[in-house]
């Protein structure tokens, strides 16, 4: 019953229309509790149960239960059950949707003011500078393939050709000299 596009099919004739609004009445008028209750039954966030409930008078408005059908009661509970799981097909596609593209995008999309973005990139970049001046070269690569690059240990020592071992060693020493400079309120000391 269920139809992305809820609106109504601009071909019918307002006189059409409005006979199709009246069945779909007549239907909620005698089974509408229950189609209420078939719904809430199956849908888990029951905030939503009263838009799948309207949109469901909808999808009666666009496809009436056929003349034919004798059960009525049955048909409407398969369409409203189908409805529900199509509702809810919906929401999940939409969610793991929103999570692919969310992991997609690496970086945040928050507004940021571009003057701490600028004092952010100055303080890096001083930072970067007491790592190549104070530290020798072997302890600095380690640290900045870590830091800055993000590396593992594990990539920084094949990149340098180093062991595993190694590379948390000068890491670790590294770490300990630059924190001589650096103490806890972020000053550097020169």
């Amino acid at each position: 019953m269920s139809d992305m596009n809820n609106s109504i099919p601009s071909e019918k004739s307002p006189i059409e229309v409005h006979k199709r609004v009246g069945l779909a009445a007549d239907v909620f008028g005698k089974y509408g509790d229950e189609i209420l209750a078939v719904i809430r039954f199956n849908v888990d966030d029951q905030s939503k149960a009263h838009d799948i409930f309207q949109d469901f008078f909808v999808s009666l408005v666009r496809k009436p239960v056929p003349s034919h059908v004798e059960d009525v009661r049955g048909y409407l509970y398969r369409a409203v059950t189908h409805d529900v799981i199509d509702n809810s097909r919906r929401t999940r596609n939409h969610r793991d949707n929103a999570q692919k593209y969310a992991h997609t995008r690496k970086h945040c999309v928050a507004q940021e003011d571009p003057g701490d973005v600028a004092i952010q990139a100055e303080e890096v970049e001083r930072m970067l500078r007491l790592i190549e001046n104070r530290l020798p070269r072997r302890e600095a690569t380690v640290l900045l393939q870590r830091s800055a690059h993000g590396l593992s240990t594990a990539d920084t020592a094949k990149r340098m050709r180093l062991t595993r071992r190694t590379v948390s060693r000068y890491l670790s020493v590294a770490t300990k000299k630059i924190r001589q400079f650096v103490p806890k309120n972020g000053d550097v000391v020169e």
